[in-house]
């Protein structure tokens, strides 16, 4: 994917700005300076902002400024409001020959922006989600991770972090298991679904985890097991004391009662707890079958359809057949499993309505027994057999919860552990495209720095960590914009190699920072490789080398000439 031309048009369709950019090499915005040497608000980086929001990214970039406090630039925000432009880029894929015309049209409705997007693919324009058709059109891709605007900050490195970061190159909050699923993606790992498998399994992993820390928040499985043990051995000494007891004949009768109630109300704990965690466990089921209903994200399902597409010419159903069958599949079992816990409700509203009339019997009978002075200690045996008892049911009740918790653990690790496995088998071919990606990144710095440079990655750690290496260690800041940018060029011949259809240009901003012998070389390269090198820059940094570069020059801006002409 290459750009073609970059239009931006008034509502009453003047245009206000026309840049068509040089089909392949170097692609140079310069910014000549006034009497003061200047260039401040002449639009010299906002060619390439255009192309970023022209690829969904935000409008607040064309008018404010974040090395500024985020200030607005009131022109720029009034051009925007009164003029309501469309930006048009129009891209070409030179394999297939495709043209596809990407428009943002900005509407000011009741004082706030509002965007309108439209795709043109050859004519005809495309319907449906605006970022998941570019991601589609630009990485073929329709996986929901990771995301296209994800994507877009390597090829259009305008904001300090892209600038400064070569693989990190987002918020600094972006977590390391989103850089996993960004660097395996663009560096060409095929077994994808397999890594959506492991991502999903973490996940619940992680869920899992939460429940289980929750529930052992005091005492572990082992600990538990422990208790239980030391309680069996309390309630049988106070049994033997209680069997033991002598009685009165008179109250022998209230004895076997006593005894029976307090049977029967162990029975019913028993009972009660097993329904409890039978409902908990299920609820926690329908859960994730809710989960499972795909809505907007049908990723995972469709990698498959496309997989037995693949291997079977005479597949009948179409995909949206196949998402409504696995839809309705699910449904079934979740009404299915709502009406399971339908019954346990039922079943424990009957079981502990029983419970709370033999404890009423119970605590009746206690109560009468405790009258007689003979029967004080009895009376006292068995209310301490009663709380020891409960404590027992509710501790038995906890440990079959935390059990049952561990064996889903277990049964998820496993899982895990096996893609990963697969996923080690599946990184040979990926370690096979590094090689061809690294073939480039080090010829290019050693060009520009004399030390070679290499991608690599630590499978080891999870999630997998890539990082970039030289034998001098770290460099200055003017260095290492050098050497983001030999490794953006890299890319572009590493896409080639592999003929991937992605975006074959980049833009960088602040290459100023580079030296001007290095910037050269940057030069150089750029224009010899089949892609777009696309830079704003001052015209005094240059001036030395601009004679070499004329025919690059694609836009020239100055104080008599701004980008919006404002």
């Amino acid at each position: 994917m290459f750009i073609e031309k970059l239009i931006i048009t008034s509502h009453t369709s003047k245009i206000i700005r026309e840049v068509n950019f040089n089909p392949k090499g170097l692609n140079l915005i310069v910014g000549i300076s006034d009497k003061n040497g200047s260039t401040n608000d002449i639009g010299k980086t906002t060619l390439i902002r255009c192309i970023d929001f022209c690829l969904n990214g935000k409008l607040e970039q064309l008018y404010i400024d974040k090395e500024f406090r985020n200030s607005i630039n009131q022109e720029v925000y009034d051009f925007l409001a009164k003029q309501q432009p469309t930006f048009t880029i129009i891209f070409k894929e030179e394999s297939t020959k495709y043209n596809y015309e990407i428009s943002r049209t900005v509407a000011f409705v009741k004082e706030k922006f509002k965007i309108d997007n439209n795709i043109i693919v050859n004519g005809i324009k495309i319907e449906g989600n605006f970022e998941v058709e570019l991601k589609k059109y630009f990485f073929n891709n329709l996986e929901k991770k990771p995301t296209f605007r994800q994507l877009v900050p390597k090829f259009i490195r305008k904001d300090e972090q892209q600038i400064s970061n070569v693989l990190k190159y987002l918020h600094s909050t972006t977590s390391n298991i989103d850089y996993e699923k960004i660097h395996l993606f663009l560096f060409g790992f095929s077994a994808k679904k397999l890594l959506q498998d492991k991502s999903e399994l973490e996940h619940k992993l992680k869920n899992l985890k939460k429940s289980k820390e929750a529930l052992a928040s005091r005492f572990t499985v082992t600990d538990l097991k422990q208790i239980l043990e030391i309680t069996k051995k309390d309630l049988a000494k106070l049994y033997k004391a209680r069997d033991s007891f002598q009685l009165d004949d008179k109250y022998e009768l209230e004895e076997q009662e006593l005894k029976y109630l307090q049977l029967e109300l162990i029975k019913l704990e028993k009972i009660i707890s097993d329904y409890q965690l039978k409902k908990t466990l299920s609820i926690n089921k329908l859960e994730e079958l809710k989960e499972g209903i795909f809505e907007n994200d049908t990723g995972a399902l469709k990698l498959l359809y496309d997989e037995a597409k693949f291997y079977s010419k005479d597949l009948h159903k179409t995909f949206d057949d196949v998402v409504h069958f696995h839809n309705k599949m699910i449904e079934n079992e979740i009404e299915y499993i709502t009406s399971k816990i339908k019954k346990y409700e039922e079943k424990l509203f009957e079981y502990i309505e029983n419970r709370d009339k033999y404890s009423k019997q119970y605590s009746e009978l206690m109560k009468k027994l405790s009258k007689t002075g003979s029967l004080a200690e009895y009376t006292k045996l068995n209310e301490q057999i009663e709380k020891i008892a409960e404590k027992k049911g509710r501790d038995e009740k906890l440990l079959d919860e935390l059990e049952s918790i561990e064996n889903e653990l277990k049964g998820f690790e496993d899982k895990l552990l096996k893609a990963k496995q697969e996923l080690d088998s599946n990184l040979s071919d990926f370690d096979k495209k590094l090689i061809i990606f690294n073939n480039s990144f080090s010829t290019y710095s050693k060009e520009l720095y004399d030390k070679e440079y290499f991608l690599s990655y630590d499978k080891d750690e999870d999630p997998i960590k890539f990082y970039t290496k030289n034998v001098g260690g770290n460099q200055g800041s003017g260095k290492k914009q050098a050497i983001i940018s030999a490794f953006d060029l890299a890319y572009i011949d590493f896409i080639n190699e592999l003929k991937l259809g992605f975006p074959h240009f980049v833009a960088h901003d602040k290459v100023e920072l580079i030296d001007i012998d290095k910037l050269k070389n940057l030069f150089d390269i750029s224009n010899k490789i089949n892609g777009q090198y696309i830079v704003p820059i001052i015209e005094d940094k240059i001036e030395s080398i601009l004679s070499d570069f004329e025919e690059n020059i694609i836009l020239r801006l100055s104080e008599k000439d701004k980008f919006f002409g404002i």
